[in-house]
């Protein structure tokens, strides 16, 4: 049993390896203005939301390629695996849940639960990103705050 534990892989698992390609590599990110969560600028959008996947791909060493599309789009760019994740303002009631994963609220904002659309079971980048979502918390409701 010991040896059937060992030589398992490492869990969670990402099938096509998305955490380990965006260490210190290039994080894809999608994006649809939606102030004050993403507001379109150049050379990079800003917003909440925007400054939080910066910090992130910091955390990763990772470069990010922003990409500004619809929604619609950038789901379905997504879906293709041509983007890692996408940000906009999305909240937990977001009619896409059944094509794509959207990770666990990272905030609560008058009733309201935002999340982040995120590649269908590339695990191990999803935790990634919810460990460091959730370590931004207090730093988020303050900001938040009314």
């Amino acid at each position: 049993m010991l040896s059937a534990l060992l030589s398992c892989d490492t869990f969670p698992k990402d099938p096509d390896k998305t955490l380990e390609k965006v260490r210190n590599g290039q994080l894809l990110v999608g994006y649809s203005e939606n102030p004050p969560w993403v507001i379109k600028s150049k050379p990079a959008p800003t917003g909440l939301e925007a400054e939080l996947i910066k910090t992130f791909a910091r955390d990763l060493q990772a470069n990010i390629v922003w990409q500004n599309d619809t929604e619609e789009d950038l789901f379905e760019k997504l879906e293709k695996k041509k983007l890692h994740l996408v940000i906009g303002g999305f909240t937990d009631k977001n009619s896409a849940k059944s094509k794509i994963s959207f990770t666990r609220p990272y905030l609560k904002k008058e009733k309201k639960k935002h999340v982040m659309a995120v590649l269908k079971g590339e695990n191990a980048f999803i935790l990634q990103l919810e460990k460091f979502l959730h370590a931004q918390e207090t730093k988020l409701n303050a900001t938040t705050a009314p």
